[in-house]
């Protein structure tokens, strides 16, 4: 019987370029959801750019179905979930998961170097929203480049979805800090963005929930308005054909 010397791993897996040359620094592993929506140059490329991202990721199991799923339901496909909830604890890789969606909405061919993605969905030209509660002010809301103020999760939202045609179907809500019915989701999620999908990622919202309960509206709070949103907002990506909320 004839023998043969294992190789050593060393010989077999080659480790990520920054790992090898010892350049990896922890602030790598601190996804800053907000910050690489708004392309915040102080964010890594490694996770600031989609093809670097992916480059640098390994698509497990859970990541590459729900990768799968999400592009498909925003291609139009049915027999998806629709309003996705990432049940993670701490450190647990929800913000990562995230960042993914938003790089293959955003540039669904940053996948293409990935086999087992190629097959992904294509829905084209995404509408993509990200809310993240540990940057969003309850009190002050988001102050844009050209001075004018976001007061809402709403506001921001349509913001995001588009400012010339979303934004204005709800800039009284916004004003008056008073949640949207269904209706008007409706139209944000399908009129607002001009026929395009829509995918909207949430999170860190428990932080700005809780901030929000000090925010008094009317005879009620922000809270208790965000709250009212967030249940008219899956109820209508729920029934939509080229929507997907992931939170």
């Amino acid at each position: 019987m004839s023998t043969h010397a294992l190789r050593s791993w060393t010989d077999l897996v080659k480790l990520h370029p920054d790992v090898e040359a010892g350049a990896l620094t922890e602030a790598v592993f601190a996804i800053d959801l907000g910050a690489i929506a708004a392309d915040d140059p102080n964010v890594p490329v490694v996770n600031r750019d989609p093809e670097a991202f992916f480059r640098a990721t390994y698509l497990t199991t859970d990541l590459h179905k729900l990768l799968e799923e999400v592009l498909a339901s925003l291609s139009g496909k049915t027999g998806y979930n629709r309003v996705l909830k990432l049940r993670t604890p701490f450190g647990g890789g929800k913000s990562h998961t995230l960042a993914a969606l938003l790089h293959a909405a955003k540039k669904r061919d940053a996948l293409d170097g990935i086999k087992e993605a190629k097959g992904f969905a294509r829905p084209g030209d995404v509408a993509v929203a990200v809310f993240d509660g540990e940057k969003f002010d309850a009190r002050n809301g988001k102050t844009l480049d050209d001075g004018r103020t976001i007061q809402t999760m709403w506001g921001w939202i349509a913001w995001q979805i588009d400012p010339v045609k979303a934004f204005p179907m709800v800039v009284e809500h916004d004003k008056d800090r008073v949640a949207p019915g269904g209706d008007v989701i409706r139209d944000l999620l399908t009129k607002g963005a001009g026929g395009r999908p829509v995918l909207i990622l949430l999170d860190e919202v428990l932080k700005y929930m809780e901030r929000s309960a000090a925010v008094a509206v009317l005879d009620s709070t922000l809270q208790r308005q965000a709250k009212d949103f967030f249940q008219n907002l899956t109820v209508e990506v729920a029934g939509s054909k080229k929507a997907a909320l992931i939170y």
